[in-house]
């Protein structure tokens, strides 16, 4: 991996050094490589290509450069991959799902979920919450905010702020 780039991807060099082609590439972030299958044909990975604000996970065929998205469902994904690459444990998570954990076969793509979180919110009143973007002072960067408004909001009354700034990655 380098961000040779600008972006964290993956590259195949030969055992010399020498570079023999990028794997992935674009405005997006490979955040982990979770594995090689037995074969040594695909590299298992995670990367915030969907969105900054999620992880999911693809298998890459080394030779043909073919992406398959393995999650789908939007949040943030942490997978395992058996080491034929034909299962993959997966547990996820958003703003509207706790928690999901499950089993996925991927070749004949069946799935059998062992748990569902409950919401150790949903007996609370909690105000509406909002994601979006806005643009950064070179008007291109998406720069991206959560909005979350007291409950029972009343857009006539004035309410205290609190701005919380997150100076992490791509930030």
């Amino acid at each position: 991996q380098t961000r040779k780039d600008g972006y964290n991807h993956i590259y195949l060099y030969n055992t010399d050094g020498k570079l023999i082609k990028q794997l992935t590439k674009g405005g997006w972030e490979v955040t982990d490589i979770l594995s090689f299958d037995s074969s040594g044909k695909n590299i298992y990975y995670q990367s915030t290509e969907v969105s900054p604000l999620e992880r999911h996970t693809y298998k890459l065929n080394i030779k043909s450069g073919e992406i398959t998205q393995l999650t789908k469902v939007n949040g943030t994904h942490r997978s395992s991959i058996s080491d034929d690459g034909s299962y993959m444990f997966d547990t996820y998570n958003s703003t509207e799902i706790p928690r999901i954990a499950q089993y996925i076969d991927l070749k004949k793509g069946k799935k059998d979920i062992i748990l569902t979180a409950d919401n150790p919110l949903e007996d609370y009143n909690l105000g509406e919450m909002t994601i979006g973007t806005i643009k950064a002072g070179d008007g291109t960067t998406d720069l991206y905010y959560r909005l979350i408004k007291p409950a029972n909001f009343d857009p006539n009354k004035k309410y205290p702020a609190i701005i919380y700034v997150y100076g992490g990655p791509h930030a």
